[in-house]
């Protein structure tokens, strides 16, 4: 893991420093889309402010990855909690119907965490190939980045293969932390990437939402571009970013993000398990509310 890490810088630049004014408001943004998802589904603003919180979260794996010291405890801190939400959070949606296979987003996390691991373990192989020519270090080095693009898209291939598995924001919220990850320090760059990426997200959730989850008929409308178009465009959804482009509201979220560097937040210190304790602790009031309407 040492050696991994000096792919990448071990401590961030300043710009990249803890900063715990920015957790708070990705959890007050979450709870406010949260109790929108649950009790007032028709009320657009909840859900449009809860856009901001992801974006921030996958940033704070990214840099939680870089900066921690012990991987370990970090992955098992994060899968007891994963494990912890999910009893709750099979429950989580309006109707409060129980579904195992639907996962919490520590789990998508997870797998990122993973991801970012193979990803500069493939990018230390290509760099001893440069410098000794040692063309068994190329070959790993590019086995490995093709296992990046696998780990990507195995949520994705699994949402075809098993009714009703999700795992919560998939392949949009894998490559978005890979993004923070390969360029944690080039703040334009990062930018740009994020929102190519949240373009090309919505291209293929019109293929995908069309496609009932049958893959011949995702492939065919993946390569027909008028048909996407039209989707797109269909009640101005993208320059509205509506509908298919609903999440990419989440691009303002850059602004705390990058922005947050120029603030002095050091008077806002959150201990490190607070935001685990309230993921669960959240979704589970959230439910028992539901439950007492529900049954009065």
């Amino acid at each position: 893991m040492v050696e991994t890490l000096g792919v990448q810088e071990k401590v961030l630049e300043k710009s990249a420093c803890r900063n715990d004014m920015l957790k708070l408001l990705a959890f007050v943004t979450m709870l406010v889309d949260h109790i929108g998802y649950m009790f007032f589904p028709n009320e657009m603003l909840f859900r449009i402010i809860g856009r901001l919180a992801f974006p921030i979260f996958a940033y704070h794996i990214a840099l939680g990855y870089s900066r921690t010291s012990n991987l370990k405890k970090y992955v098992l801190r994060l899968s007891l909690f994963a494990l912890i939400t999910q009893l709750p959070y099979s429950f989580f949606n309006p109707s409060l119907k129980f579904n195992p296979i639907h996962l919490n987003i520590l789990f998508t996390f997870l797998m990122a965490i993973g991801l970012l691991y193979v990803y500069d373990m493939g990018i230390l192989k290509i760099r001893h190939f440069i410098k000794d020519k040692n063309y068994v270090q190329l070959l790993w080095g590019m086995i490995l980045l093709v296992l990046v693009v696998l780990i990507i898209i195995l949520p994705e291939v699994l949402s075809f293969i098993l009714k009703g598995f999700y795992l919560e924001y998939g392949l949009l919220a894998l490559v978005l932390v890979l993004l923070f990850h390969v360029f944690h320090e080039k703040t334009v760059t990062a930018a740009i990437s994020i929102v190519l990426l949240y373009l090309l997200h919505g291209y293929y959730r019109v293929a995908l939402f069309n496609s009932a989850y049958s893959s011949s008929l995702f492939w065919s409308n993946l390569f027909n571009f008028k048909f996407v178009w039209s989707q797109l465009n269909f009640q101005n959804g993208l320059s509205q970013l509506q509908r298919y482009y609903f999440n990419g509201l989440g691009i303002f979220s850059l602004i705390p993000i990058f922005g947050s560097a120029h603030i002095d937040s050091r008077t806002i210190k959150l201990n490190k398990y607070v935001g685990y304790i309230f993921y669960p602790v959240h979704i589970t009031l959230l439910i028992l509310i539901a439950l007492i309407l529900k049954i009065h």
